[in-house]
């Protein structure tokens, strides 16, 4: 069986289209992933009082290849980087080496995003 140029044509764009929407979605699953590491690392690092900057926790798609993950409450970076007062509590760290970790085995692989 042969085809034309034109039908070549179309089915690599059905299939880039299909590359695409899987990339999409292994990004947004990613974002979901590091917001729940995130907040896994404010609970372990025993960054809760009252619960708002855990709840502020959040994925937020800046492009389609970019997400900011972290709380959204303004004293966050008080708590991650410490005070004259409090020790830091890197939570961002540890959930990005976590998270790191997670690229690299078989949830998903860097080749999946273009890496």
């Amino acid at each position: 069986m042969s085809i034309n140029m034109g039908q070549l044509a179309h089915r690599l764009t059905v299939a880039a289209d299909n590359v695409d929407k899987v990339s999409d979605k292994k990004l947004d699953t990613l974002a979901q992933v590091a917001v729940g590491y995130m907040k896994d690392e404010i609970q372990g690092m025993h960054a809760v009082d009252t619960g708002t900057m855990l709840n502020s926790t959040q994925a937020e798609k800046v492009s389609s290849t970019e997400y900011l993950v972290g709380p959204t409450v303004v004293y966050a970076p008080y708590v991650a980087l410490g005070t004259s007062r409090m020790e830091a509590r890197p939570f961002h760290i540890a959930a990005a080496r976590r998270l790191e970790k997670d690229i690299k085995s078989d949830f998903i692989s860097a080749k999946d995003l273009g890496l």
